[in-house]
């Protein structure tokens, strides 16, 4: 072994120790009732961080917090029984959990109950409490907040469109780092949407949001070097943000790739690696994807 893999090894096991001793740390006062311990402890269970991993002694401890009152481990425990960890899934059971968090102005538990009454999951449909919690969080600067309450007012949930409105809502949640916000933001400063349309500005923006591994952007800077929107129309770079994007597991980004090795527009020609990601594309229910199946079947 040398120096180097020693001196790494030894930082591993360090490192391992002082999990441990963290761990250790939070059982005691976990044990003595201390609800933020609690939530540790039960984070380690969960992860399997310093102890055995072991979701049974993750939930139980994070149950122990939650009746307490603590409100992260309240939120948290929502998200188990909304995703089925370690607890049967129950959407219904995660708003309560998720109820108990709000009510201390917890932001992701607000964020989340909003979301959860604008699709009816777990509670009753309702657009007016589900806006209203999402323009609580968001006058907050809470990113996820600003981002979905901007893609509500282009869309018009609740019946207020309001373009104008969705750009600003997504130019705040892009400066926090929000790779989805800054996609939509370099869309509406592409196409002109609710601001003054800056192709170059939204160039860089959607590269920035691609960057955050948002596929949506990269299918779109596909699209802008394929036909030449904002830039030099560029076949090769249409493929290779395609072919990230579609490495990411977009249909769309799935679906142009396939058409790119079809018509040899960015690479050489290849039916057969076309079909593949045609039939990619078509697995995840993209309709335009499956005609090209079957033409080529035929």
């Amino acid at each position: 072994m040398s120096f180097a893999e020693q001196g790494y090894e030894e930082m591993l096991l360090e490192e391992a120790a002082d999990i441990a001793h963290v761990a250790q740390e939070s059982r005691q006062a976990a044990e003595a009732g201390d609800a933020a311990a609690q939530l540790q402890l039960a984070r380690c269970y969960l992860t399997g961080s310093g102890v055995p991993q072991s979701t049974t002694q993750g939930i139980k401890w994070l149950r122990k917090s939650a009746d307490q009152g603590f409100a992260d481990a309240q939120s948290y425990l929502a998200e188990c029984y909304y995703l089925g960890k370690g607890v049967q899934k129950d959407a219904v059971e995660a708003c309560r959990w998720w109820v108990k968090a709000a009510a201390q102005n917890h932001m992701e538990a607000m964020y989340r109950l909003g979301m959860a009454h604008l699709s009816g999951e777990g509670v009753r449909q309702n657009d007016t409490l589900g806006l209203a919690w999402l323009q609580r969080t968001a006058a907050a600067g809470y990113p996820e907040a600003l981002y979905s309450l901007g893609f509500c007012r282009l869309q018009g949930v609740g019946g207020v469109k309001n373009f104008g409105e969705a750009a600003v809502l997504f130019e705040k949640a892009a400066a926090t780092g929000h790779a989805d916000a800054s996609f939509w933001l370099g869309f509406c400063k592409l196409h002109g949407v609710g601001t003054e349309r800056k192709p170059a500005e939204a160039i860089s923006i959607l590269e920035r949001a691609a960057d955050g591994l948002s596929a949506p952007a990269m299918v779109q800077l596909g699209r802008c070097y394929e036909i030449g929107i904002a830039v030099k129309a560029d076949a090769e770079k249409a493929f290779d943000w395609y072919w990230t994007g579609a490495r990411m597991g977009s249909s769309e980004a799935c679906y142009r790739l396939g058409l790119m090795l079809q018509e040899g527009r960015g690479c050489k020609p290849n039916r057969q690696k076309a079909a593949k990601w045609f039939k990619q594309a078509a697995e995840k229910g993209h309709t335009r994807a499956q005609h090209k199946l079957e033409e080529q079947n035929n």
